[in-house]
Order: structure tokens, then sequence, then C-alpha cells
């Protein structure tokens, strides 16, 4: 074979290794920022919440972008990446304006939206509990509410894929696991609330 179109051929795929390295590094980054953002508006640690929300937007939008334009061949890459985003924009978007946002407000596709979504329903179940353990029970009750929602929604849309009827089941746990919570906690008033130690 011609040297030369080897050296080419030798080129490209330098060029394709380093960009796949440096959208899962950008991957990475989202994960890791998704994560924070959860954990400090558990612990309501807005300003923190915020600082990271920010970054996040502008390093989706910059993944997103390249692997739908340029490398499309890496979008399985970032898929995880932008599902960890969903799942951090819900939670966020859920505390601080009681609602729930649509994939397109958040520039993602619908594969990744529902997913990320989904698992948002745990995160959400966390911040309940947390909320139950200062009495906050009406926090618990609106949250049953949305995890409601959320379940009928997902199950009306009769997903024939395997995986995405497991994160149906798994919502459906979830909200099971809160109304039982929110009975215990009403049934014992003046008691303290560990759901880990009464659910031995």
């Amino acid at each position: 074979m011609n040297k030369d179109y080897i050296e080419r051929l030798k080129e490209t795929f330098r060029t394709l290794e380093d960009k796949r390295d440096e959208l899962l590094q950008i991957g990475r980054t989202i994960n890791k920022n998704s994560k924070t953002i959860i954990y400090s508006l558990i612990r309501d640690d807005w300003e923190e919440a915020e600082k990271y929300i920010k970054e996040n937007r502008q390093l989706v939008k910059q993944l997103y972008e390249e692997v739908t334009k340029n490398y499309p061949q890496y979008y399985n890459n970032a898929f995880i990446p932008l599902q960890e985003y969903v799942e951090a924009e819900v939670v966020y978007h859920y505390l601080k304006e009681g609602r729930i946002p649509t994939h397109e407000e958040l520039g993602i596709p619908e594969e990744a939206y529902v997913t990320g979504l989904m698992d948002a329903a745990g995160e959400l179940l966390r911040k309940a509990v947390e909320e139950m353990i200062k009495d906050n029970i009406d926090f618990a009750l609106k949250v049953r509410e949305i995890l409601e929602e959320i379940y009928l929604a997902m199950l009306s849309l009769n997903f024939k894929n395997f995986d995405y009827r497991k994160k149906v089941d798994y919502v459906g746990g979830v909200l099971n696991r809160l109304i039982d919570y929110i009975f215990q906690k009403q049934t014992r008033r003046g008691e303290s609330f560990n759901p880990q130690k009464d659910n031995r």
C-alpha cells in the first residue's frame, strides 16, 4: 500500500483518538459535577449547586454539539454524561421551581432524558428522607406526588426496550419506598425517624 496514504491514515486515527480522550474527559467532568450538584442540593448548599450547574450546562452543550455535528461515532460515549446531567437538572428544577423540565429545555435527546429523569427519582427520595428527619412531612408528600406523576408518565410510554422497562420498575420501587416511609413517619409522630434502622 502507498506509504503516504498509510501516514495519512495514521494521522487521522491519532486525531480521532485524541478527540475521543478529550470528549471522555469532558464526560467525566460532567458526571462529577452532576453528583456534586445533587449532593449540594440535598444539603441545601445552593451556592455550590449553582456554581456547578452553570459549568455543567456549558460542558454539556460543548459535548453534545461535538458528538452530533463532528464526531457522531462517539455519541455512545456521551450518553451516560448526558443522562447524569439530566438527573442533576431534574432535581435542581424540582427543588427550585417545583416542576420537571422537558428535554427541549435541557437541549438533550429523548433517550438520555427519560433515563436521567427516572434516575432522579432516587435522589428525590433521598431529599424527601432528609426532610422527614427534620419533620418536614409536607415536602415528602409533595415528592410522592411528583414521583407518582413520573411513574405513570413513564409507564404510559409502554417501552419495549428492556433497560427502559427496568428503569420504570425502579421508579415504582422508589415510590413504594417513599410511601412506606411516609406511613412510618405519620404513624410514629413524635418519634425520631430513621428509615435505615426501621427497615432492617
